[in-house]
């Protein structure tokens, strides 16, 4: 699982979910008990954020025995048991909710992504996330849009130069300002420009950037655009793009179709944990 500061992310979830103790399941399970638990799917989609569930569980209690049926990728359906748990039941009714969230989250991200994916897949282009995201949870959401079979912009501010219209604002003469910063890119960092009209793009398609983001232009102007540049300028569309309209942007020939909702509007996958009788 490609995921940075995974430790962390759980220990605080937990902190919050778990400040002190679990007090019901103090009241109510006998502290030796032991039982055999399972992790179902109640729908179809694309699993994601296993390794996230199973860490969660081992971070209450390392002495649990965990059993994976599926990996992250994998087409689960309803119904199906995607994880066991052995040990003690106080320990397991602890972790449950932090890890059904987690996996929830994740799955449902991989899900939409793959249902997405598949409506263009047979044009040019990459259903691509933002940094519209979770704080906190970036890393876990952008890999489940990997996982989901799309592809991640940048993953925080420092790692690409991305000039997008408020930068620009007030400043008269735009092509001057973009010159210096491929200047002073002395890292080579992407480049990446947002335009809005045709007659942007014309004052700065001849520069050394990389790629070219069309925010909130229609799919015959964003096609007109691409028409313009050079073959080596990669292009992005982005705006009020859904299920319903992502067909006719990918039309376009446009790289990547990024879209907030991907994880900003999540529709949680449903499971369960039922302890086996």
């Amino acid at each position: 699982m490609i995921l940075n500061n995974l430790n962390k992310i759980i220990s605080d979830a937990l902190r919050e979910d778990v400040p002190t103790k679990d007090i019901t399941t103090q009241l109510t399970v006998a502290n030796k008990e032991k039982v055999h638990a399972k992790i179902i799917s109640k729908e179809r989609g694309i699993l994601c954020g296993l390794e996230m569930a199973k860490a969660v569980f081992l971070s209450v209690d390392p002495s649990l025995r965990i059993k994976k049926k599926f990996k992250d990728g994998n087409i689960i359906k309803n119904n199906q048991s995607i994880l066991e748990i052995y040990g003690k039941k106080s320990s397991i009714l602890t972790a449950e909710r932090t890890a059904l969230n987690f996996l929830g989250l994740a799955t449902g991200i991989a899900t939409k992504t793959n249902y997405l994916s598949k409506k263009i897949k047979k044009f040019k282009s990459k259903v691509c996330c933002t940094r519209k995201t979770i704080p906190n949870l970036r890393n876990l959401q952008k890999y489940a849009v990997l996982v989901g079979g799309g592809t991640n912009n940048r993953m925080n501010l420092s790692d690409e130069i991305f000039v997008k219209d408020n930068h620009l604002a007030n400043t008269k003469n735009i092509t001057l300002l973009l010159q210096s910063v491929i200047k002073k890119n002395t890292s080579k960092k992407i480049i990446t420009v947002e335009v809005d009209t045709i007659a942007q793009l014309k004052m700065i398609k001849h520069l050394k950037i990389n790629r070219i983001l069309f925010d909130n232009m229609q799919p015959s102007q964003i096609k007109k655009g691409i028409q313009l540049l050079p073959k080596n300028i990669q292009t992005e569309a982005s705006g009020n793009i859904n299920e319903k309209n992502i067909v006719s942007y990918a039309k376009t020939g446009v790289n990547r179709i990024s879209m907030g909702s991907l994880t900003h509007t999540i529709s949680n996958f449903d499971f369960s944990l039922e302890i086996k009788k």
